[in-house]
């Protein structure tokens, strides 16, 4: 039986590479998810109505159906996803994370916390440095720019207990590093996603099942 997946994503953002067939948005991606990346998947996520004309409170009943019954929460970074006039607790992607990430008790039934997976999108010229840095040829390290990211998203990022004893120095780059798996979000780029994708769920799966061994935040501060 396929994993329950929900999207989570800047709908607008048109500061990504144009993607053949479907257009330059972050939706476009979505749409390409599900008819091909997600096939064999059962994707929770927004469907083909515009669920933004509603209320906001009906949104959010109509989006805590779907997250509450998924169990990976895929979130696409885009280049523009934040809002940055607004507060984060203002803003969809933040709320989506917060509820994906606790156990809520709906209907007599509770949702467990789901494994998160942070895609990162080309931007418009087909790169990802605005978020990504290229990985280092010895020490293959690749820093991620998490001043960038949302605060959720920071704080459940390198957050794993006792990670400091994992933490290296390349004598090549000299960027500090860390050995394994350090994150409960892990970050990756989305062709690198599309070209393994049952890796990066099955990584995604297997960090869900560890979640206590990561100090996870689950509140949008």
């Amino acid at each position: 039986m396929g994993r329950k997946i929900f999207v989570s994503y800047k709908h607008k953002d048109s500061d990504v590479k144009f993607l053949d067939g479907y257009g330059n948005t972050a939706r476009a991606y979505v749409d390409n998810l599900i008819e091909h990346r997600l096939s064999d998947e059962i994707y929770k996520g927004e469907g083909d109505e515009d669920i933004s004309k509603f209320k906001d409170d009906t949104i959010k009943t109509r989006l805590k159906d779907k997250i509450h019954d998924s169990s990976i929460t895929i979130v696409l970074i885009s280049p523009n996803m934040k809002e940055l006039w607004k507060s984060e607790s203002e803003q969809w992607i933040p709320w989506e994370i917060s509820y994906s990430l606790k156990e809520v008790t709906r209907n007599d039934r509770t949702s467990h916390t789901n494994g998160i997976l942070a895609v990162v999108l080309p931007d418009y010229y087909g790169s990802y440095s605005y978020m990504i840095d290229e990985s280092c040829s010895h020490c293959k390290s690749r820093p991620i720019q998490t001043n960038k990211l949302f605060q959720i998203i920071r704080d459940n990022t390198f957050n794993k207990k006792g990670k400091d004893e994992c933490k290296k120095q390349c004598s090549y780059c000299y960027r500090s590093f860390y050995i394994g798996e350090q994150s409960y979000i892990q970050v990756v780029k989305w062709k690198d996603f599309i070209s393994n994708k049952n890796y990066y769920l099955d990584k995604t799966v297997e960090v869900r099942d560890d979640r206590k061994s990561y100090n996870i935040v689950k509140e949008i501060k």
